[in-house]
């Protein structure tokens, strides 16, 4: 049985990483491969620089949550801990492979440092002794200047394959390296609904409800699922860490952990988001939803809404909610993802084995 080690950003307070993460690892164990994360901890991408005693109240607040993060991830997590790069420095774990991915590792503006990341681009295994792949690694919308070129191409140069989530990343790389990097599916697409619900954890909302999940940008958001539950005389619920309230919010969801999560997106009547993750997973469970662009960093979602056939759902204007059909019909879409389901994990098996 191989031995693969993974460094992606699962430390983050965050659905999408953590789910992600979780994901690649528990597929990999699934096909029959002794796979854990290594549990490398960056400088989160966004902290909370509360001062005294505002720093210890939000910790405190947030506890529940943390608990249930760190105690659905924590089965996948390698022996040894990493708190930073000089101890990374020394790593010797016995793996046959490493697989740095998915989420945006490769984006100097989410790896923890304010800049490229070593670790992500495993600088710290020797490449004597490691075979490396890079499966779904993402940069966002991030352009590379012609020295983080170099680094990159220098760095990249001894994996035997690469892979990214987006389009235009792939081509951005091609452009470089001169190599081929191929387009995949986010590890959280490789794992059905029905898989997915094994792990999920039953909230007490008994109402029928617009899920809202967002990255920022709180209130455009908002106002789209507020229009949609105001026709249908649904409720409006918020997946959220703030102890304030949102006007136009009926249903504050605080301490909300990843099973939390997945279970109230299976049940939600119409989920709203500007999140790629909360988009993927929508399209996964095949529920109706909008996907409010995120207009920093667009390329995530609609390389994944094109490829599966609802380019639509990605809205720049609340007015546009009125042209849509009320319900999406999954059945092309559904052949579509199962068709790339299956291209992507063909890729990931042939890169181990091969």
């Amino acid at each position: 049985m191989k031995k693969i080690g993974i460094i992606t950003i699962h430390s983050d307070l965050n659905y999408g990483a953590f789910l992600q993460a979780f994901a690649l690892t528990s597929f990999l164990r699934k096909n029959g491969y002794d796979a854990s994360i290594i549990d490398y901890r960056k400088i989160p991408n966004h902290p909370r620089l509360y001062k005294f005693p505002l720093n210890i109240i939000y910790k405190l607040y947030n506890l529940p949550r943390l608990y249930r993060y760190r105690s659905f991830i924590s089965p996948m997590l390698s022996k040894y801990r990493y708190n930073s790069l000089k101890e990374l420095s020394s790593f010797n774990e016995e793996y046959d492979l490493l697989i740095t991915g998915s989420d945006q590792i490769w984006n100097p503006l989410c790896g923890g440092l304010g800049k490229l990341n070593p670790a992500y681009f495993l600088a710290f295994a020797p490449n004597n002794r490691y075979k490396k792949i890079a499966y779904g690694s993402s940069v966002g919308s991030y352009i590379f200047n012609k020295e983080e070129q170099i680094q990159v191409k220098q760095w990249l140069n001894d994996f035997t394959h690469l892979s990214t989530r987006e389009l235009a990343g792939s081509q951005q790389l091609e452009s470089f390296l001169h190599r081929k990097v191929k387009v995949v599916l986010d590890p959280t697409l490789l794992i059905d609904k029905e898989e997915w619900l094994k792990y999920s954890k039953k909230c007490t909302i008994t109402e029928k409800y617009v899920l809202v999940y967002y990255i920022d940008e709180l209130d455009e958001v908002v106002s789209y699922a507020r229009k949609i539950a105001d026709y249908y005389g649904w409720k409006v619920a918020l997946i959220t860490n703030m102890a304030k309230k949102h006007p136009n919010v009926d249903i504050k969801i605080p301490h909300c952990g990843p099973a939390q999560f997945l279970w109230l997106f299976d049940k939600a009547e119409y989920i709203v988001t500007n999140s790629f993750h909360g988009t993927a997973f929508a399209i996964n469970f095949n529920k109706d939803f909008i996907s409010v662009i995120k207009r920093n960093s667009p390329q995530r979602a609609q390389t994944l809404l094109n490829n599966v056939g609802l380019p639509e759902r990605l809205l720049t204007n609340i007015e546009d909610v009125d042209k849509l059909p009320s319900h999406i019909n999954y059945d092309e879409p559904n052949k579509k993802l199962n068709e790339l389901r299956q291209d992507s994990i063909s890729y990931l098996l042939n890169a181990i084995e091969n």
